[in-house]
Formats: structure tokens, C-alpha cells, sequence
């Protein structure tokens, strides 16, 4: 291959690389103020997604003094807990949101302003990742290569976007890219325990990288077995054993709650009716438990057609995964070249294999497009890839023998592409003032009337519970299952508003009660919100 202008052959990796301070210093003051603008700016923070609603209330419960419990759950958890033999009765244990956030978002309430520990958890590991991507593409290919993989994935909807969502993105891309960059060139014991303990602070953060550790695992021992299998078996048990711990302590503090080892109520993700896998049935509306793997036992044909359904919407625009389609352009074509037998950076292979493994199970348990792209399961590898197609631009750039001075301007038209979406934000500003108006309506209510103990089923439990302050159970498909749901918890209000896209069948049953049509036993309305919100209380309520 020939060599570059940055002195060594393209696609190989200096073995003793000069580590770039003042670039990175520079990359992270950049980035550090480009996201304190997009905060003034957008209110994903004032306003959270559901899920992030979640997040925070576990925080606060966890802040309070309450452990790992939460103030929002699912019929299926209820049903869970019962056949385990526990209360069913609030604060519940958290099984729905991974601890990383709950722990880093309550530290930072006990200095901060709920919105600001919001913005902070994930705009920190945001700012972080930028870091990790300018070093692993700078290691690759140079500065320009490491300038181009940050600013671009800084003004992407999974850079900023996710950064200043609270969504645990932003963590994940920051261990993806950061444990990429620890295992490129030699490897050493020091460098696979660091990766291993980033990959515990991933796994708290997501629990995926269960999934992705064997690849990690197996990628050191082929890389190392050169030296020996008493070092390639010491290299992989540094990155395991760390790893290994995070699972065990988040495994036994769900086992002293609900007497199952990691435990969780997201598996359901799987068993969505939103994905047509049988009628009636939404994974964590019925009162019904399974884990992942029972439930494709007990219905391979049903999770077959929605494997093959989402297979063949996903797989051929995954160059689309993490919102840089341009830059993953070059990450393919330079995949072919190493399929092919060109000689490139031996970290390639393991970002290969993670994204192969993850676009393998990603159909499994998508139940849409989901997120700003794609799918907010494969974005976070979509990044890493990117950083390596950056890299490969850069290259193929000199190789050409382009004056990199006037390369700069298209590269810049990449980045201004890419950046569309955040550009946007930027321009519209904040938006969801109504939102924030309807949730403080309802609360105003609850808080009036009601007691913070209370428990209010809903179609929207999260937006409800972290508005007001009380607990929050989702509403059951349909109005005669709430009998049944008031066996497991004491429900004092039910809060209906329709859900719309992929889950609108989830409040279809509950029309004609926002309507007035239908009467829910033992409950009757107190107050209307607009044409289609209604709230009900306990007819026998004080």
C-alpha cells in the first residue's frame, strides 16, 4: 500500500502513536460549548421522552433514599412481582431503566436542577464520546481524520440530539468508541482492564453489552494469541473480569428485590403487539410475564414473521445507522476492500463483528423505526463506523494526492449535510411549551385533589407520574381488565389519552370511555382535558 503524507502506510496503525492533547483539548472545549448553545435552544431536558421520565423518577427515588425503586411500572411487572411473591404495592422495584442513569442523574440533583442532571448525565458521556471518536479516527488517519469524525458526529442527531436527551446513547457511543480505541495497536493487560471497566460502565448504562462482550472477548484472545495463550487468557480475563462485575452487583440487587437474578421488565420488548404477533396482546399491558428466550420457544412461528418483517425493512439501510449516512458510505466501501483482502487497522474486524451481531438480533427486538434514525439499537455502533469511514476519507484523500487545504471545503459540505437535522433545532428552538402546559395541567389537578401515595393508571403513566409526583401504573388494553388491576395495586385515578403511531392499539378499547360512551366500574369522570384526555377517580374515594 502506498504511504500517506502523515508518513506511514495507509490503514496502518502507529505502533507508538504521539498522543494528541492539544487536539483533543481543543475537540472537547469545542464540543463542550456547541452543547451548552443546543441547550439554550431545545428543551428535550424541560421536556423529556417518556422513557427519560422514567429515568428521572427512579433518580429521585434513588436520591430520596429509596434504593433502586420506581414510581412508574407495567401490568406485566405487577403480574412478575406476584409470582415471585412480592408486594405489588408502590414504590416498585426498578426493572424497567438501566442504574447507570438513575445513579449519575441522582448525584447530580443533590446539586443540581432536575432538567440540568438531565442534561448533564447524557451531554457528559456526549462530550466524552466526541473525545473517544477524534482519538480512535486521529489514530487511524491524523488530525484532519480525527477533526472530521468528531465535528461530524458532534452536530448529528446521535451526537447533540442524543446528548442533550438523557438517553443512555450517549453513554454507549462513549464506551463503543472509547474501548475501540483502547484495543487498537499492541495489546496490552493495562489497556484490555480499561476497556473492561468502561464495558461495565456501559453495561449499566445499556445492557446490550452482555451481548456484545463475548466479541470483545473473542476479538483479544485472536489478536493475542501470537504471544501465547497465557496472555491472550490474561488480556481477556482484564476485560471480563470488571465487566463480569457489573453484571453480578445490578444481578443481585434486582435478586433481593424480586428473588429473580437480573431480572427485568423490558423483555417484553420482544412480545409487542404494535409488531402484529398475536391479537390482543401487548407484552407489557398483560398480565402475563415470560422472558425472551420462553416466549420465542412458545412462539417461534409468531417471532419468525416479525424477525423476517423488520429484516427486510432495516438490513438494506443500515448505511443510514447513526444519522451519518455519507460518512458510512466510506466505512462500507472500505469494508469491502478488508473483506476482500486489503490490509487495514486490525481494530476493523472488531467493529465488523459487533455490527454484524447487533444488526443480527436488532429485528428481534425493534418494534420500529424508533429514535432520530433508524433504530436507537444499532446508532451508537453506527458512530464507531463512521469514525472509521472519516478516517478512510482522509485516506483516500492523500492517496489521491489532494491538496488537503482546498479537501476541507467538501468535507465541510459533509458535515453541514449531516448536521441538517440539529441545524433545524437550532432554528426552531424550543417546542414542546404546549406539552409541558397539558402535563402541568393535569398535575395541578392530581396535586389538588389527590395525595402524592395515590396511583393513577394511564396511557401515558411516565409523563403523568413525573408531572405530579404520583405513582403511575400503565392502563391494561382494555376497560374490563382493570378488575384485575386493581387485585395487584390500589388504583385511585385513571388518566386517558389516546396513543398514536405504533402503539395507538394500545388505547383503541378505551375510546369510547374518553368519549363517554363506555362507563369504567367502580370509576367515574372528574374532569375533562380538551376533546380527548379524560380523568376518572375512585367513585368510593373520599
Amino acid at each position: 500500500m502506498s504511504e500517506g503524507r502523515s508518513g506511514r502506510k495507509a490503514g496502518q496503525v502507529d505502533p507508538a502513536p504521539t498522543f494528541p492533547v492539544r487536539g483533543l483539548v481543543g475537540v472537547l472545549l469545542g464540543v463542550t460549548i456547541l452543547f451548552a448553545l443546543y441547550l439554550l435552544r431545545t428543551d428535550f431536558h424541560l421536556f423529556p421522552r417518556h422513557d427519560v421520565m422514567e429515568t428521572v423518577l427512579t433518580a429521585h427515588q434513588l436520591a430520596d433514599g429509596e434504593g433502586f425503586t420506581a414510581r412508574v411500572t407495567f401490568p406485566s411487572v405487577l403480574a412478575f412481582l406476584e409470582q415471585q411473591g412480592r408486594s405489588t404495592e408502590p414504590p416498585w422495584p426498578n426493572l424497567l431503566r438501566s442504574p447507570l442513569p438513575q445513579i449519575v442523574m441522582a448525584g447530580l440533583m443533590r446539586v443540581t436542577s432536575e432538567s440540568m442532571a438531565i442534561a448533564l448525565y447524557s451531554g457528559t458521556f456526549f462530550i466524552l464520546a466526541a473525545g473517544a471518536v477524534f482519538l480512535v479516527a486521529h489514530r487511524l488517519a491524523g488530525e484532519m481524520a480525527g477533526l472530521l469524525a468528531a465535528t461530524t458526529f458532534a452536530l448529528s442527531q446521535s451526537g447533540l440530539w442524543y446528548g442533550a436527551s438523557g438517553l443512555n446513547e450517549s453513554s454507549t457511543i462513549f464506551a463503543l468508541a472509547a474501548i475501540t480505541w483502547l484495543l487498537m495497536g499492541e495489546l496490552t493487560w493495562g489497556g484490555c482492564l480499561a476497556a473492561g471497566i468502561i464495558a461495565g460502565i456501559g453495561y449499566l448504562g445499556r445492557s446490550t453489552f452482555e451481548i456484545w462482550a463475548p466479541v470483545i472477548i473473542a476479538f483479544i484472545v485472536w489478536r493475542s494469541w501470537r504471544s501465547g495463550w497465557l496472555r491472550a487468557g490474561g488480556r481477556a480475563l482484564a476485560f471480563a473480569a470488571p465487566l463480569a462485575l457489573a453484571i453480578v452487583w445490578w444481578g443481585l440487587t434486582i435478586h433481593a428485590m424480586t428473588g429473580d437474578f437480573a431480572a427485568s421488565g423490558q423483555e417484553e420488548l420482544v412480545i409487542r403487539m404494535d409488531s402484529g404477533l398475536y391479537p390482543g396482546r401487548s407484552g407489557p399491558l398483560v398480565f402475563e410475564h415470560w422472558s425472551a428466550l420462553e416466549f420465542i420457544r412458545e412462539h417461534p412461528y409468531a417471532m419468525a414473521s416479525k424477525y423476517a418483517r423488520h429484516a427486510e425493512r432495516l438490513w438494506p439501510i443500515f448505511p443510514e445507522v447513526g444519522a451519518m449516512t455519507l460518512l458510512m458510505g466510506f466505512f462500507v466501501v472500505e469494508a469491502v476492500i478488508v473483506f476482500a483482502g486489503g490490509k487495514r487497522a486490525g481494530v476493523h474486524w472488531l467493529v465488523y463483528a459487533l455490527l454484524g451481531v447487533q444488526l443480527l438480533i436488532a429485528p428481534i427486538v425493534v418494534e420500529g423505526t424508533g429514535g432520530p434514525t433508524i433504530s436507537r439499537y444499532l446508532d451508537p455502533l453506527g458512530v464507531v463506523a463512521t469514525t472509521l469511514g472519516a478516517a478512510f476519507a482522509v485516506e483516500l484523500l492523500r492517496r489521491y494526492g489532494v491538496d488537503m487545504r482546498r479537501a476541507v471545503w467538501p468535507l465541510v459540505a459533509i458535515v453541514l449535510l449531516t448536521a441538517t437535522p440539529t441545524i433545524v433545532d437550532f432554528v426552531v428552538g424550543r417546542y414542546h411549551d404546549e406539552d409541558i402546559r397539558e402535563a402541568r395541567e393535569i398535575a395541578a389537578v392530581l396535586q389538588k385533589l389527590g395525595d402524592s401515595d395515590d396511583v393513577v393508571a394511564s396511557s401515558y403513566p411516565g409523563t403523568v407520574a413525573w408531572a405530579s409526583g404520583v405513582y403511575a401504573v400503565s392502563l391494561p388494553l382494555t376497560p374490563d381488565q382493570m378488575p384485575r388491576l386493581q387485585e395487584l395495586v390500589d388504583v385511585e385515578w385513571i388518566y386517558v389519552e389516546p396513543r398514536h403511531g405504533i402503539t395507538r392499539e394500545r388505547t383503541t378499547a378505551w375510546l369510547p370511555v374518553i368519549a363517554g360512551e363506555q362507563q369504567v366500574p367502580g370509576f367515574a369522570i372528574v374532569r375533562r382535558f380538551g376533546p380527548h384526555a379524560v380523568l376518572l377517580r375512585r367513585i368510593d374515594a373520599p
